[in-house]
């Protein structure tokens, strides 16, 4: 079976996702993607909490939002 398989049934088990409505987060560790299409594709994409790059991603947005706010502070 290719990853891709893997992935798309992984997308599709209720059970990876704590909610399957627009807002719902998903968390697979046998789904290689680290951005996967929300349950309800139109509502955009969700990251995989599964994934090991996750918590590098949320990171990196708050190292962001504290670089953006103290530049704020500075530039007044």
């Amino acid at each position: 079976m290719k990853q891709d398989d893997i992935n798309e049934i992984e997308w599709r088990n209720p059970a990876n996702w704590t909610w399957r409505g627009p807002l719902g987060l998903y968390a697979s560790k046998r789904d290689t993607r680290l951005l996967v299409p929300k349950a309800m594709p139109m509502m955009g994409w969700t990251l995989n909490f599964g994934h090991p790059g996750w918590t590098g991603v949320l990171v990196a947005l708050a190292a962001l939002a504290l670089v953006l706010a103290v530049a704020q502070r500075l530039f007044q």
